[in-house]
């Protein structure tokens, strides 16, 4: 197989659950520099629902 068949694909954010968006915060944290993004806005506000659901 070549490696970009064995590369992990980026998974979606609804996909995600809690411990891969906590993950997922913290690399973009550090990679951006913050979390103003958009996609790091995302992250939070998806982290929020499934955290109001437990």
């Amino acid at each position: 197989m070549s490696e970009a068949t064995t590369e992990k694909k980026n998974k979606k954010i609804n996909k995600m659950t809690l411990g891969e968006l906590d993950k997922a915060i913290e690399a973009t944290k550090s990679s951006m520099g913050g979390l103003t993004s958009a996609y790091a806005k995302e992250l939070l506000k998806r982290k929020e629902v499934l955290s109001a659901k437990k």
